[in-house]
């Protein structure tokens, strides 16, 4: 509607000129819409980077085509240029700074080039030069400043979100950070066809650990328990904190028996790892480990979690200090690394 007004300026300043200027108000209405796109995700995002710029250079190039029809035109509607930079401080928003900056210069010298080759008739230079190079320094001055806001805020907005998905006292991912990537890995190892195995670990008799020799060896506890799974698995693995002395470990593209195999080789760096107390006590623990492979009859996370965790409770029942590795959905436990269970004297 406002594009469509504008032609009553046209005729204000010139009624005779104006009738040759109606064409030309139509072609922004159809300018400005290609320029703003009607397509939807990345499709559109495509668009609007490779046209958007290009479309409002056109556009300004078609106001100028419109002051040169219109008698006293150029006098009148030197200023109407300063629309280019409003539109340049907020199109520029959706792109990266360089390209915002560029169009911005790009749209204040456009009309000076077309003068320059000769398709500008009467077209006022200094007073073109005076009104709109400071404002387009301005604009470049405030596309910089947004630019680096977005960035403190994007930066911030990370934090926050590492803040939220990571465990503040073991350093890996929390349980809800967790569960949301077992369920995209889930979706890709479907799609792709691939093996995914998860790992769930309990620290045996930790309330023991605590009660012995504080909260304090706890938390050390609970960090070098981290600490090992961490660098006992690849980097492509992701490991998690899921509950107070739980931890979960999802293993990309393994199946059953490899994973089984990696669990075992963390139950031994736990059983051999040894963290000193408050009171310089040695203070060794070991881990029960359930294991489950993703099967064709998993609906989702929940369903492989808790195939997992129910392996992780027969390896407690049967004595802790084990892997129970439970295959898929129908088949039987097998019980994997059957050793003996912590002792009292052990702590």
């Amino acid at each position: 509607m406002f594009l469509a007004l504008l032609w009553g300026w046209d005729y204000i300043t010139d009624p005779v000129g104006a009738q040759r200027t109606i064409g030309l108000r139509l072609t922004f209405l159809l300018v400005f819409p290609l320029a703003i796109g009607f397509w939807d995700d990345d499709a559109r995002y495509r668009f609007l980077g490779q046209t958007m710029p290009a479309t409002l250079l056109l556009s300004e190039a078609v106001f100028l085509e419109i002051l040169k029809r219109l008698d006293s035109g150029m006098i009148h509607g030197i200023a109407g240029f300063m629309y280019a930079m409003l539109i340049a401080l907020l199109a520029g928003q959706g792109f990266s700074l360089f390209v915002a900056v560029g169009y911005t210069l790009a749209a204040a010298a456009l009309p000076q080039i077309l003068a320059v080759l000769g398709l500008a008739d009467d077209f006022p230079q200094l007073r073109y030069a005076i009104l709109l190079w400071p404002a387009a320094g301005l604009t470049v001055l405030t596309q910089v400043a947004l630019a680096d806001n977005y960035l403190r805020r994007y930066r911030l907005e990370q934090r926050l979100k590492s803040l939220s998905e990571t465990d503040p006292l073991s350093g890996v991912g929390n349980r809800r950070r967790f569960m949301r990537l077992l369920g995209q890995e889930i979706e890709r190892a479907r799609r792709l066809g691939q093996e995914l195995s998860l790992l769930v670990l309990d620290i045996d008799h930790f309330k023991r650990v605590n009660d012995s020799h504080g909260h304090p060896t706890g938390d050390s506890v609970i960090r070098h328990v981290a600490d090992i799974c961490r660098h006992g698995v690849r980097s492509i693995d992701t490991v998690g904190r899921i509950g107070g002395e739980e931890f979960a470990v999802l293993l990309i593209g393994t199946p059953a028996e490899p994973a089984a195999d990696a669990a075992a080789r963390l139950r031994e760096a736990i059983e051999s790892a040894v963290v000193p107390s408050t009171a310089d006590l040695p203070v060794r623990f070991t881990a029960s480990i359930g294991v489950a492979q993703l099967s064709a009859g998993d609906k989702g996370p929940d369903d492989l979690f808790a195939r997992a965790d129910a392996a992780l409770y027969t390896a407690k029942r049967e004595g802790r200090n084990r892997v129970v590795c439970l295959s898929d959905s129908s088949g039987p436990f097998k019980q994997a690394h059957a050793l003996r269970p912590l002792s009292p004297e052990d702590t």
